[in-house]
């Protein structure tokens, strides 16, 4: 099994990785520009569980639904699934 943060569905329109970062970094929230670019592409797949707050919140932010989840950002895909379908 893995599983991936996938941030692509909630990143606004235009919004490039270095002001994603600056935004963030004004906000408190500390988030590595590499970490940003791999949630945002859906293939983020180890981070702290500090940082994975940090996106869930933005993303929160992003989409305006503060019921959000860490699951709602999460790719969970099945190994074993994947090799029996190929």
């Amino acid at each position: 099994m893995r599983a991936y943060v996938d941030l692509g569905k909630f990143w606004r329109k235009g919004l490039s990785i270095n002001a994603a970062y600056e935004e963030l970094l004004m906000k408190g929230m500390k988030v590595d520009r590499r970490t940003l670019s791999s949630a945002k592409d859906g293939t983020l797949a180890r981070s702290e569980y500090l940082t994975l707050v940090r996106l869930r919140d933005w993303a929160r932010e992003l989409s305006g639904n503060d019921q959000l989840s860490i699951d709602d950002i999460l790719v969970i895909k099945n190994d074993q699934l994947e090799e029996e379908n190929n």
